[in-house]
């Protein structure tokens, strides 16, 4: 896949792989996009722990897509645990690249609202005809009212997809001897 150069590229490209991505699935992608992961872990233990658990009992798929874009500049990837897991490849030798890119990824709380807003507008110019506006708009009122929180996938999300991934900043993909995926 060519990498997508800007947000709509990426959403459109997700919409692709995830037909059933609601507006709260696409607030999540651009949400880890513009904010990253670094909110997410408590400590380093915690994080090693959970990411085990969820590890351990993943089926390998060696189909699905290893690495996905969430920002236009390329920076910061999610990585598909099921593709890393079918690879033979250990947590262990994952977890030093995913804390370091929560540690060094700064998020952008201003940036966040606005780039929300990206995709509302182009949603209002009808390039994502899938949204219905009035539940965006009620989406987005929501979002305004907590000040634009992490949250979780959609239950159609989860339900169809099992999503199963950590964000990874690109800068680790060679180091980790991915680069194929790419």
């Amino acid at each position: 896949m060519k990498d997508p150069s800007t947000l709509l590229e990426i959403i459109s490209q997700h919409l692709l792989w995830y037909p059933a991505m609601e507006a709260r699935d696409i607030y999540k992608l651009i949400c880890q996009g513009v904010m990253g992961s670094e909110h997410l872990i408590s400590s380093p233990q915690v994080f090693i722990n959970y990411l085990a658990e969820e590890f351990e009992p993943l089926r390998p798929d060696p189909s699905g897509c290893l690495l996905e874009p969430i920002r236009s500049d390329g920076s910061l990837l999610r990585i598909n645990l099921r593709p890393y897991k079918s690879r033979d490849l250990r947590t262990e030798v994952l977890v030093p690249a995913l804390l370091e890119t929560a540690r060094s990824f700064k998020g952008d709380t201003f940036g966040l609202p606005a780039t929300w807003m990206d995709f509302v507008h182009a949603c209002e110019q009808g390039r994502f005809p899938k949204f219905d506006l009035d539940q965006t708009h009620q989406f987005t009122a929501w979002l305004e009212k907590l000040d634009f929180p992490a949250i979780h996938h959609s239950a159609a999300y989860n339900r169809e997809y099992l999503p199963a991934y950590r964000l990874i900043a690109a800068e680790f993909i060679h180091s980790l001897g991915l680069d194929d995926a790419r």
